[in-house]
């Protein structure tokens, strides 16, 4: 192998874990659902007993959870168990939660 092909296999090497890292530390537990990951980039407004409101601008109604969301969820353990309109319930150690994706508007309860 060339020094020049090495060079850029380093480069590539260290570019996809850089990117790995800012994915995965890109996501913070949830103050009321514990072992539930909440993207660090979505605001809280309102939280209550069992209910977290938070504004996101990556939810969407229309497409659902960002497939990356949708990945870090799995990563974290919890399983989708049931989906209704923008209503997707998880399920981890006998404990649900449930996630409304709405357009900039995401939301977890107790299911």
């Amino acid at each position: 192998m060339t020094i020049k092909k090495l060079g850029k296999l380093i480069i590539f090497a260290g570019l996809l874990i850089s990117i790995t890292f800012i994915f995965l530390f890109s996501f913070r537990e949830s103050e009321e659902f514990k072992g539930f990951p909440v993207p660090k980039t979505a605001e809280l407004t309102e939280k209550k007993s069992k209910l977290e409101k938070y504004k996101w601008d990556s939810a969407s109604e229309e497409n659902g959870l960002p497939l990356g969301y949708q990945f870090m969820i799995k990563l974290w353990g919890w399983e989708k168990v049931d989906q209704m309109g923008a209503l997707t319930t998880y399920e981890k150690n006998g404990e649900q939660v449930g996630v409304i994706s709405l357009t900039d508007y995401l939301s977890l309860s107790i299911e």
